[in-house]
């Protein structure tokens, strides 16, 4: 009797009439199946689909005979599905006759229908011998061959409509299983963080027939995972694979598959598969194993869970909203079958099992907090006390409910959470008893408001409490709070039908109008710092109850919230947490909903107008509001005419706020934006996929900004330019024309002066110049230019000071030469404007006025000033008044003054200044710090005593003259300026080598210098690492002696850090073990050094020992010696046990073992390292060498989940070495084993890491 759930050769000869394209699509694909899964078949090349129009035989293959339906030979095969089946196949023939070798093939004609005719036609075109043989195979051929290849017919059956029960295709299977989700999965999720089992799966399967097991959690993530390995990383299904996947039910069908010689994978689901049967068939088997039931001791496969940063990527990219991508791809990796009950459409699906056991009531009970630290003693007394049962019972049913293939809770470290703890009360919350809901409203409330014993310390108090007073510190876990605010916010978020439903979201409501009430009430903000983390669960638990107590708190006008709000944590390590992020991450997640919408704008632009600084970091109002209003992006389900609507009711509670935002949201196709915070379960406020802006929405936005730039009132001039500045960003060309028509427009209101007129036409001027030298996409048209630079000459300021500023910025715009043109053009015209202008400038009544104003404004101070240095109808006491001016650029102007003119008119304008009565005390001391180092200008400084006191002691000294250097030193060092004569030292060293001049300049000189600098203080010594480097290099180069050097490498280190290798200290430590042995003195015995107190010795001391990282025997050219080394040692050891410091001290000589270079073939140690190591046999030297090979584990840079691979780099490069070096030194090899094996355990510490954080919530 025939199976009605597979097709017959009836349902083939409908199948062209029915669907015709899908059959001449898809039935190549039909002939395709059948041949790669027929024995003694090979070579099958046959296309489909979109190739079946292409020129060509339609398929080819090899047989052998061994199946009747084929003849032997080469194969070439022709489809047909036409209704002429006869015309159609004689066509074919004829197109294929005309190859020179058709004798040696077999011509094979198919087509799905019944073909009355075909007896016949292969009788005649057989006897014309062309071919090596004529075939032709029509409907019932195909069914008896389809009744020898099982799994072609369970194919073909699914495709045509048939839903076999005892079997069925993995691509059938994927194809239901994703299609029920929203969104649909994307086949690669299933492979994220999988790869290398992916690649191990495909080259078992490209062995020999055989079993392989698949130990996974969950079954159906593992039939996921097996079709997206086989599908060839293509998202269009197996068609491309050469063997068919069959999930097989029940055992009758194995048999009849499994016993039918093929080459397909065969999938059990049920038990005691006769696998033997499959595989002396030439099937695979795939045995999907639950990890929980049967433990396998080495399967070939074990299915780790998914990676969470990669399917938060997945996710993203099939439209779901990222931060609740980063919620659902946590969700599942921790749990796989609730991640997709989660996203189901199918609610047969979506109740698990352990939602009805008889444990069911105290799970309910732990959603209410959802999270806790097993290890914290306040959180299992809370957890205890919450439940009414001893902790261990929950551990043992936590413990319980954490394994198997569908776990509701997830332990990461000592942190118990639920794997989906939304799903769990969903499931669970009809089974919350009322005294649960009293027990948790107090819970709430002393958990959440627990005391903070630092508030209000300052650093050192906060400090001292934590190293005297650890007991004094916050009890419960950030976990438990943390866990409880989500609770908070999920009951309030999800509405039950039942009456235990609507009691637990009354219940949160009323817990949450008390904490906030209690932070109103608290006048000290302590209750408001507690409660800061919470408020945006507080807010999406209770949005109503929210709402009131901000706007009421904001409408006064002073509030515990507004200056909780406002207050400066100032310290980011041990300042009280900052408050304000947190209130605007809450007002963030209302603006999602449509009903609390407008009240969360209104608190935002409330906080906006009323910030009191500048002090908060990251997060403002404004760029709240801004994120929410944006329209270029749906961070809101308000529609875009609302948030238009909303910028309006921003401006009118401030109207600077209001201009400011509207630029903001101003089309500007470079910006980015910080997406606002978002309600984690109100899916009515933020939907799970992201809504793409619509084009007209879009347009009908900037329309709408444009329209109010244009209307609004309290527009300044500074907003004019600002709209200036945006003429063409984003904006389209009409509205472009109405801003420029509006300005031309207000050009003529009498109600700007000149100082108005000027923002504008700087504005204009600079967007007109900015375009016309620029001819590409984003450019104005050259006619839109012209407009612009006829209204920037409507709004031309009169003053002449006014029009030539612009001339005074470091890069003034040109109209008529563009920089990037012809620099020297350009340099050249705005150097004669600039002369013009200050020629036009003087000319004037008001010169000396003017000029100021110009000098008051200027951008480029110093170039002003040089420049009027240069003007014959200026002098110096026009200008040098301008020191006694508060105003810092008057005074770099007249800087810029003084010393062009010092260095163009010489020492003797210098006396003449110097000897006028009118120089005031501030105008000389400006004079005498600009004048220049050179020994004319210092004989003129002489004549005063106190003119020569006051040079030396405040003068800019930059290059010395070469042949009066150590003259410079040396009154600079007299005058406490010895780190000032470095700085200057430095860079004429520098200039003396470019000009090729040789200075006076010693060794002695140089090192007495930097010995007299370390007695002395000054605001630059951080500064000057480099230059202190410089200066010793040089020192070098004088040859000075080595230990002269290395001395004040010693002296200096702390500030040469990694700007200068200390070179002659190193190698002097790396031969003279007496220098080491000094060093650990310092260190670990109460010695001094080099004239230093004891604490500044220490550090020194320490410094260096822990910054060499070189090694005994290495000698000056940089080669290793080996007898050095012993030596080195041998003296080292002995006058480290002559102070007593012999352990410390073996322990440190191995770390610098440790150090010592590869031969030139990469082995290490070298020989001479490891018969040194052997011989001595310390286990301080053993232990120090591990040491300094584990050195790396000390610091490392790491993504968030990348685990410990470069620690298994190490260990493995260790382990090489290891086994190199065996044979000649055991004793070292086991060493360096040792270190493997610490790099080995820090990789599973770090792997183990990064998965809890993967499994976080």
């Amino acid at each position: 009797m025939k199976n009605p759930e597979l097709i017959t050769a009836d349902d083939l000869n409908i199948w062209p009439d029915k669907d015709a394209r899908d059959a001449q699509e898809n039935f190549p694909l039909l002939i395709r199946h059948l041949l790669l899964n027929t024995p003694g078949v090979s070579a099958v090349s046959a296309r489909a689909g979109n190739g079946v129009s292409e020129p060509g035989y339609d398929g080819v293959a090899q047989s052998d005979g061994t199946v009747s339906v084929l003849p032997p030979g080469s194969l070439l095969f022709e489809f047909g599905t036409n209704k002429d089946i006869g015309a159609k196949a004689t066509d074919d023939y004829r197109k294929r006759v005309k190859q020179d070798d058709a004798a040696s093939h077999v011509f094979v004609f198919a087509t799905p229908r019944r073909w009355r005719g075909k007896e016949k036609w292969l009788e005649e075109h057989r006897s014309k011998g062309i071919f090596a043989d004529v075939c032709a195979l029509d409907a019932d051929d195909l069914e008896a061959w389809l009744n020898i290849s099982s799994v072609s017919r369970y194919w073909i059956s699914e495709h045509l409509g048939k839903q076999p029960d005892d079997a069925q295709t993995l691509e059938h299977w994927w194809n239901a299983f994703h299609r029920a989700t929203q969104p649909e999965l994307p086949l690669s999720m299933f492979m994220a963080g999988r790869e290398s089992t992916r690649d191990k799966l495909r080259e078992l399967l490209a062995e020999a027939p055989r079993t392989i097991p698949i130990q996974t959690d969950w079954r159906d993530d593992c039939l996921a995972f097996i079709y997206a390995s086989l599908a060839a990383d293509a998202e269009d299904g197996l068609s491309a694979l050469d063997q068919s996947v069959i999930i097989v039910k029940s055992s009758a069908a194995w048999n009849r598959i499994a016993r039918q010689l093929g080459r397909s994978i065969l999938i059990p689901a049920f038990d005691d598969a006769d696998k033997q049967l499959a595989l002396d068939n030439g099937h695979h088997v795939l045995q999907i194993v639950d990890r929980e039931q049967v433990a396998l001791r080495n399967p070939d496969l074990q299915l780790s869970r998914v990676s969470r940063p990669d399917v938060q990527v997945l996710l993203s990219d099939c439209g779901v909203n990222f931060q609740k991508a980063g919620y659902l791809a946590g969700l599942a990796r921790r749990n796989m079958p609730s991640f997709v009950r989660t996203l189901t459409r199918d609610p047969a699906i979506r109740r698990p099992v352990w939602a009805t056991d008889a444990n069911a009531p105290m799970l309910a009970a732990l959603t209410l907090v959802s999270a806790w630290d097993a290890d914290n003693e306040r959180d299992r007394q809370a957890i205890a006390a919450l439940v009414r049962s001893d902790y261990d019972t929950v551990t043992s049913l936590c413990q319980k409910r954490s394994g198997g293939n569908d776990p509701v809770m997830s332990q990461s470290g000592s942190v118990w959470r639920f794997a989906s703890f939304e799903e769990a009360y969903r499931c669970l919350s009809s089974k919350i008893m009322d005294g649960v809901i009293e027990r948790w409203k107090q819970m709430v409330l002393d958990v959440l408001c627990e005391v903070n014993p630092s508030y209000g310390l300052n650093p050192i108090e906060k400090f001292a409490q934590q190293l005297n007073q650890p007991t004094s510190q916050i009890q419960y876990s950030e976990e438990l709070k943390s866990g409880i605010a989500r609770s908070l916010s999920m009951l309030g978020s999800i509405e039950g039908d039942d009456a235990q439903s609507r009691k637990l979201t009354s219940s949160t409501a009323e817990v949450v109008h008390r904490l906030l009430s209690q932070a109103v009430e608290d006048d000290t903000g302590r209750v408001w710092n507690l409660i800061a983390p919470r408020l945006p669960s507080l807010a999406e638990a209770a949005p109503q109850q929210f709402v009131d107590v901000v706007m009421d708190n904001l409408e006064q006008d002073s509030s515990s919230l507004l200056r909780a709000f406002n207050a400066d944590s100032g310290d980011l390590l041990f300042g009280d947490p900052w408050f304000h992020p947190y209130l605007l991450w809450a007002l963030e997640v209302l603006a999602w909903s449509e009903k609390y919408f407008d009240d969360a704008i209104e608190c935002l632009a409330l906080l906006a107008a009323n910030r009191v600084d500048d002090k908060q970091r990251g997060n403002r109002p404004d760029k709240s509001i801004a994120a929410i209003l944006c329209g270029w992006a749906n961070f809101t389900t308000v529609p875009f005419g609302e948030r238009l609507t909303a910028l309006d009711s921003v401006k009118r509670i401030s109207p600077a706020v209001g201009w400011d935002l509207l630029f903001a949201l101003w089309p500007d196709y470079s910006a980015t934006i910080t997406p606002p915070a978002t309600p984690r379960f109100r899916a009515d406020w933020c939907p799970l996929t992201d809504a793409p802006v619509l084009q007209r929405d879009w347009i009908a936005y900037r329309h709408g900004l444009v329209e109010r730039a244009l209307t609004w009132s309290h527009m300044t001039p500074s907003n004019l330019a600002q709209l200036v500045n945006h003429i063409n960003i984003g904006v389209l060309p009409d509205d472009r024309a109405k801003i420029i028509d509006h300005l031309a427009k207000l050009s003529s209101s009498e109600e700007f002066d000149d100082d108005d007129r000027y923002l504008v036409w700087r504005a204009l001027r600079e967007l007109a110049t900015k375009h016309s030298h620029h001819k590409s996409e984003w450019s104005l048209p050259e006619e839109e230019v012209c407009r612009l630079l006829d209204l920037s000459d409507k709004w031309r300021p009169a003053s002449p000071v006014l029009r030539h500023l612009y001339l005074f910025n470091y890069s003034p715009g040109l109209l008529d030469c563009a920089l990037h043109h012809d620099i020297d053009d350009y340099d050249q015209k705005v150097e004669t404007r600039r002369q013009n202008a200050l020629g036009e400038i003087l000319a004037g009544p008001q010169k000396l006025d003017d000029l100021e104003v110009l000098a008051s404004r200027a951008v480029a101070s110093w170039l002003l000033g040089q420049m009027l240095a240069d003007r014959q109808e200026l002098d110096l006491w026009d200008v040098v008044h301008w020191v006694d001016s508060p105003d810092t650029k008057l005074a770099t102007v007249v800087d810029g003054y003084l010393y062009r003119a010092l260095r163009q008119r010489g020492a003797s304008w210098l006396q003449a200044v110097l000897d006028d009565p009118r120089l005031t005390t501030a105008q000389r001391a400006a004079v005498l710090c600009r004048v220049p180092a050179e020994s004319d200008y210092w004989e003129v400084v002489a004549r005063n005593q106190a003119d020569e006191d006051a040079y030396w002691q405040t003068a800019e000294m930059r290059v010395l003259p070469p042949n009066h250097m150590q003259y410079a030193i040396e009154r600079l060092v007299a005058c406490g300026r010895a780190w000032d004569a470095i700085d200057s030292v430095s860079l004429s060293i520098r200039s003396a080598k470019q000009d090729g001049v040789t200075t006076d300049l010693t060794a002695d000189v140089l090192i007495g210098l930097l010995h007299v600098a370390c007695t002395q203080e000054s605001v630059k010594i951080s500064s000057l690492s480099y230059e202190v480097g410089q200066v010793l290099d040089h020192i070098v180069e004088l040859k000075a002696d080595q230990v002269d050097v290395a001395r004040l490498e010693l002296l200096l280190y702390p500030l040469l850090g990694h700007y200068r290798e200390s070179t002659t200290l190193n190698r002097i430590l790396a031969t003279e073990a007496g220098l080491f042995v000094k060093l650990m003195e310092v260190a670990h015995r109460n010695e001094t050094m080099l004239g230093l107190d004891r604490s500044a010795s220490f550090r020194r001391a320490m410094s260096v020992l822990n910054g060499w990282r070189g090694c005994p025997g290495m000698t000056a050219d940089g080669k290793f010696d080996a007898a050095v080394m012993q030596q080195w040692v041998e003296t080292a050891r002995k006058g480290l046990a002559a102070v007593e410091l012999s352990d410390i001290g073996d322990y440190e000589i191995g770390g610098l073992l440790a150090n010592s270079p590869e031969d030139e073939n990469g082995t290490w140690p070298l020989p001479a390292v490891c018969t040194l190591i052997d011989e001595v046999r310390s286990e301080n030297v053993d232990e120090g060498f591990i040491a300094g090979m584990c050195r790396g584990l000390m610091s490392s840079v790491r993504g968030v989940y990348d685990g410990g691979q470069q620690e298994r780099e190490h260990a493995q490069r260790y382990r090489t070495w290891s086994k190199q070096i065996r044979s000649t030194s055991r004793h070292t090899a086991r060493l360096l084993g040792k270190a493997a094996e610490r790099y080995e355990e820090q990789a599973g510490r770090e792997d183990e890491q990064a998965l809890a954080r993967q499994d976080e919530l």
